[in-house]
């Protein structure tokens, strides 16, 4: 009986140790699938993610990456472009080159143009597809891998899109501006107004966290953070400028401009008003058809004297020229009684109003270019595979083409003529997207290069004379006064 006894206390201790060893299986099977849970969520975690417009998408690797030094999270432009229906080019807008220091990105409404190092975004105005407004971002365009990358707010301006990056679960999260527009125009509704704003250029305000309302044919705007009213529901027009954060507003047929709180930074009390320059804060103001400007606090620069501003794109669609208007930095152009003239961002004139043109715009025959080729130094050859160009704007010595009388020379961003008014023509050839500069007196041409040099070595040697230079006809140089201006002649 015993021995039956001890036998079933033997089975009952082997049953109770083999639960508690299933109990221990499944407790360390348990914390394993746990554990694979936690690993699994953390390695998810640590990849980027992208919700736009609400939808999940699948986010490049190296999307995102992080300066140790500063901190700030750099995006990479062209793969966020890709998730925003935006296109996106190496090199610069209209050059046609694959230069990887450059890019730009284009949707169907603006396009926005970005260089490494630079802390400036030029972006269009939507209606002008070759005329470019400034845009002063928070950090320089940095390259990583062969490719450029931006701060938050580079992409925001760049590509039209809200950007919030979330560093618990590695997800950015993107709403762009069709989306942003059609779900505002419910939201204005909702909130008794009759609607939004139709204008491209006042709807990027989204962006900024405003909205351009309307009511009754009446504009105004709210701020999107709290619904309060920023700028009165009771203008006939408000056009917002982006790079600056202001808007134009136009009532009862006079234009002004307001700040994003509503302050009057210039009256209304003109016919038109526009922006020269958002970085230097410079805009012009029109009445009776005639031009001045003005500065950010409404100080005059230059009376309401002028007939015309800037350059004319039409005959020269230069993507040299970013702003028609403010060209170097530095130069207004200006039109007075019929002749064009230079006023400097100080409001000082430096070019006096005495030319008929700014720029050559007369296209270049083959035949008027001396194509000798019988000396091996010749550099006037055109072949027929080249593109001749008008010009008025030479980057490389920051020049502006003037011409006087007919003939053509070329001023610097300062005012100081490098070449003077004694020559026929003034043109570029293009090949291979490059663009060499040539001066043409009497059927002869010249590369400005070598003019430029030219001059160098006269005013170098303090000699009056230049012997023995190919495609030179050599006369006695002169140092002639061009408008007060003292330049060193050569004649071709």
């Amino acid at each position: 009986m015993e021995l039956l006894n001890e036998e079933e206390n033997e089975r009952e201790n082997k049953s109770k140790k083999l639960i508690v060893s299933s109990i221990i299986v499944s407790v360390v099977l348990i914390a394993f699938v746990l554990m694979a849970i936690f690993l699994l969520k953390q390695q998810d975690n640590r990849k980027e993610k992208a919700i736009v417009d609400g939808m999940a998408k699948a986010l490049p690797e190296e999307t995102i990456i992080k300066d140790d030094n500063t901190g700030v999270n750099y995006y990479s432009i062209s793969k966020l472009a890709g998730l925003v229906n935006y296109q996106f080019f190496n090199g610069e807008y209209k050059q046609y080159s694959e230069d990887k220091s450059k890019c730009y990105v284009e949707c169907k409404d603006e396009i926005a143009m970005l260089e490494l190092n630079s802390n400036v975004i030029y972006k269009n105005n939507a209606a002008d597809k070759l005329n470019f407004d400034g845009y002063t971002i928070d950090a320089p365009v940095i390259n990583y891998k062969d490719s450029l990358y931006t701060t938050e707010k580079g992409i925001e301006i760049a590509l039209n899109t809200t950007l919030d990056y979330n560093k618990s679960n590695n997800t950015i999260t993107l709403y762009t501006m069709p989306y942003l527009v059609d779900y505002y125009k419910k939201y204005a509704k909702d909130s008794g107004f009759s609607g939004i704003t139709e204008e491209f250029l006042s709807q990027r305000a989204l962006i900024n966290d405003m909205l351009v309302i309307s009511r009754a044919e009446k504009f105004g705007v709210i701020s999107l953070q709290n619904g309060s009213t920023l700028i009165g529901n009771k203008y006939d027009k408000l056009t917002y400028l982006e790079s600056v954060n202001e808007f134009i507003a136009t009532n009862e047929g006079k234009t002004g401009v307001l700040s994003a709180t509503g302050d009057a930074l210039i009256g209304l009390h003109y016919q038109d008003v526009g922006l020269v320059d958002g970085q230097n804060g410079l805009y012009f103001v029109k009445n009776n058809n005639l031009i001045g400007i003005v500065n950010r606090s409404e100080s005059v620069l230059l009376n309401i004297e002028y007939e015309d501003i800037g350059i004319d794109r039409k005959v020269y669609p230069m993507p040299e020229i970013k702003n028609d208007r403010f060209l170097y930095n530095n130069c207004i152009p200006l039109k007075k009684d019929g002749k064009w003239g230079i006023a400097n961002k100080a409001g000082r004139i430096i070019v006096d109003f005495a030319y008929d043109s700014l720029g050559y715009a007369e296209d270049v025959n083959d035949e008027n270019v001396n194509t000798n080729t019988s000396n091996t130094n010749t550099v006037t050859e055109n072949p027929v595979d080249k593109t001749v160009n008008n010009v008025v704007v030479i980057p490389e010595i920051e020049g502006i083409v003037v011409g006087q009388n007919g003939k053509y020379g070329i001023v610097d961003s300062n005012g100081k003529f490098l070449v003077p008014c004694l020559y026929d023509k003034i043109y570029s050839i293009t090949n291979e997207g490059k663009h060499e500069y040539y001066l043409e007196n009497n059927g002869r041409s010249m590369k400005l290069t070598r003019y430029l040099e030219a001059v160098k070595d006269t005013q170098k040697e303090e000699q009056n004379t230049v012997k023995n230079r190919v495609d030179i006809t050599v006369t006695e140089p002169t140092n002639q006064s061009v408008n007060n201006q003292d330049v060193t002649v050569i004649i071709l």
